[in-house]
């Protein structure tokens, strides 16, 4: 069984000229991690891990995949995190980003993800 999920793209102009001059499609990695806290986190890697699902932004130029992940141990950091283990969710459409915005500031890719368009 395979359901589409798709996400809300919000491109700003500068990030839109950048895609332009792209010669492969920009691959957006969505992580949301359960530790102690909740953390989001927008990741520009050259491919997704492999248990990521693929979101349809209705773009070729963008690959957007989300994973959600737990730890073993309590971080309250910005800096990655050892030993990420996939989260079972049990009702994933409700842990789907909604909406995902790209800039490209100063040379580099900037994101952001939500829930509430």
């Amino acid at each position: 069984m395979h359901n589409t999920h798709t996400i809300e793209l919000r491109i700003t102009p500068l990030a839109r000229q950048a895609l332009d001059h792209r010669e492969e499609p920009l691959c957006v990695y969505l992580e949301l991690l359960f530790s102690c806290l909740i953390r989001k986190k927008t990741y520009f890697i050259p491919s997704p891990h492999q248990d990521s699902l693929l979101l349809d932004a209705h773009i070729s130029s963008v690959q957007v995949w989300f994973r959600a992940v737990g730890s073993k141990t309590c971080s309250i950091t910005d800096q990655p995190v050892q030993d990420l283990q996939t989260f079972p969710l049990k009702r994933t459409d409700a842990f789907i980003p909604r909406w995902l915005s790209l800039d490209y500031r100063k040379g580099e890719w900037v994101g952001d993800f939500g829930y509430i368009l």
